[in-house]
């Protein structure tokens, strides 16, 4: 038997997880499908009692997250489960049982999530945590595998020409009577941003670190670290004039914890 719901318009901004729930007791079904209504992100497309009548839907509309029940006649939740790796983009399982010993198989599956009956909610608040943060992940990783990332890059100002330089090359930065001068490996050359907006363009990177009011330094360029007076250091950089760059006593905690000092 299926029952099925339209879909619910939701005013929301986050991603909704589309949702079918499989449990040969109606009640339960029921049960389940009021407990998910309180996440604005999930949205319950179908509900079935019968495994065998789930699948062609399961294969056609490939939902986000499936809250299955694991002792079903016909076809139980276990090998319901391993079916859906012919899947190209199978959802994440929730299992739901009366029955404990059934933990290690169903982990042996595509399950994320085990719940025993009767579903206390606070244990269903985690799992739906964990998928959030599963599907979040996914979603990142599909981002960052199709579109490529060009590298940031700042711009110099060279015999009265502007030259944009990525940031990679950046070797650190440092204010001097008010203006901002950019070093890479070979030269020191003005930069129009104030520090300050450098800096934001820099942390993006994850490779550069603010040792001082006036200096900005690309770690990854970091020759020698120097223990200097009033327990600081001083930073011998990489770049052809191996310039000494401060650590500022505030700065130090900080500096301490990123290179694992």
């Amino acid at each position: 038997m299926s029952l099925r719901y339209p879909h619910l318009k939701r005013k929301c901004i986050q991603m909704l997880l589309k949702t079918i729930i499989i449990d040969d007791e109606p009640a339960i079904c029921s049960e389940l499908e009021y407990l998910l209504k309180k996440y604005i992100d999930i949205q319950v497309d179908a509900i079935y009692t019968n495994p065998l009548e789930a699948l062609p839907h399961m294969l056609n509309s490939e939902p986000d997250l499936l809250m299955l029940d694991i002792q079903m006649p016909g076809m139980n939740g276990l090998e319901f489960a391993k079916t859906l790796n012919q899947m190209s983009n199978p959802p994440l399982i929730v299992f739901s049982t009366a029955y404990h010993e059934h933990a290690l198989e169903a982990f042996s599956t595509l399950a994320v999530g085990y719940l025993t009956k009767p579903i206390m909610e606070s244990k269903l608040d985690d799992v739906i945590q964990k998928v959030r943060t599963l599907r979040k992940r996914a979603a990142m990783n599909d981002r960052t595998a199709t579109v490529p990332l060009m590298e940031e890059h700042v711009c110099i100002r060279k015999s009265n020409k502007i030259i944009p330089i990525p940031v990679g090359q950046i070797y650190f930065a440092f204010v001097r009577e008010k203006d901002l001068y950019v070093a890479t490996k070979e030269s020191i050359d003005k930069c129009d941003l104030s520090l300050n907006e450098l800096e934001e363009i820099l942390n993006r990177s994850r490779s550069f670190f603010r040792s001082h009011r006036n200096y900005i330094l690309n770690v990854k360029h970091i020759k020698e670290i120097i223990p200097w007076f009033n327990h600081t250091y001083l930073i011998k950089m990489n770049d052809d004039s191996q310039t000494d760059i401060p650590v500022s006593r505030g700065r130090m905690k900080a500096f301490r914890g990123l290179m694992n000092l």
